[in-house]
């Protein structure tokens, strides 16, 4: 597993939500502008959160967890030592 399970980007993007939801009551009354941002910025960054998220939980899903395999993988040295060479029509040279 990688560095908070693999979700360091949804981390990432909550604490960043966060951060953009608590500063927003703080410039409400500065400009109107800055309601505007907000109030296009916090949505976005909460919803970009969920999708970090779930797209995070399939992917270890998908791929069992990201389990390292015990037994070391060995190429044997025919496959290393030959090589496939391909004609232009798409045949295997000899």
């Amino acid at each position: 597993m990688g560095l908070f399970y693999n979700q360091l980007a949804t981390l990432v993007c909550a604490v960043f939500a966060a951060v953009l939801t608590f500063l927003w009551p703080m410039f409400v009354d500065y400009a109107e502008v800055f309601d505007l941002v907000f109030l296009l910025a916090v949505p976005i960054m909460w919803f970009l959160t969920a999708v970090c998220f779930v797209a995070q939980i399939s992917a270890d899903y998908a791929h069992g967890g990201h389990k390292p395999s015990k037994k070391p993988s060995k190429k044997s040295n025919k496959k290393l030592g030959k090589q496939v060479v391909y004609t232009a029509d798409g045949r295997i040279a000899e």
